[in-house]
């Protein structure tokens, strides 16, 4: 075989195996999965930190102290710790193994999606219609300032045995006089008018299960 007829076939074996990669669809990164909390999956009663791991990517999973009430820090499963945005953090009622889901919280500025479309930013209004009832909060300005603690309806029992915590933050400046009867350690209803004029929103949320 000369030369030439070489090398002819070399480039018409090279042209084919051109065609054909171009035919090959184009590899896709892996999906990431989407920014919502159900009462199911890796947020189930039953999960756990490698579940978590096995959804998300164990690059996304790591284990952090976290901050609580009056000062308290204690360690939990967080994910994406570094992005604000998509910052989730995960407690256990079994802190030794990580697992049986206590609750998965997030905070201003999160844009994680939870139960019935709940969402960071959602008015106090939004938030009592999804629930289809009025429930009570506290008052605000103190370490549990806005925080719902008479929820019925809707939201307080969901599919998959999960319940939901709540906190709200006054949408404005609050003025210790003109505003006194919303501040501090009492009950306020969402349906108050007083409370709806300083128009609170939702500022954290979590799905957890009782013991």
């Amino acid at each position: 075989m000369s030369f030439r007829t070489t090398a002819l076939s070399a480039a018409l074996v090279l042209a084919f195996l051109t065609s054909a990669q171009a035919q090959q669809p184009a590899l896709q990164p892996a999906a990431t999965p989407p920014l919502t909390i159900a009462c199911s999956g890796p947020f189930a009663k039953e999960s756990s930190h490698a579940r978590l791991q096995q959804a998300f990517g164990a690059q996304v999973v790591a284990i952090q102290k976290v901050d609580g009430a009056e000062g308290e820090t204690f360690e939990a499963s967080v994910l994406y710790r570094s992005e604000p945005a998509r910052r989730l953090e995960v407690t256990w009622h079994d802190d030794k193994k990580r697992s049986g889901l206590s609750a998965a919280s997030v905070k201003t500025p999160s844009t994680w999606t939870g139960p019935e479309g709940i969402r960071i930013g959602m008015t106090l209004d939004e938030v009592a219609k999804i629930n289809g009832q009025p429930f009570r909060l506290n008052g605000f300005e103190w370490d549990y300032g806005g925080y719902v603690v008479d929820l019925k309806g809707k939201l307080a029992s969901l599919p998959g045995g999960c319940g939901m915590t709540l906190r709200f933050s006054p949408g404005m400046a609050l003025d210790a006089k003109k505003h006194a009867g919303l501040i501090g350690e009492k009950k306020l209803s969402s349906s108050d008018a007083k409370l709806l004029a300083v128009k609170p929103v939702l500022v954290s949320w979590s799905v957890g299960y009782g013991e």
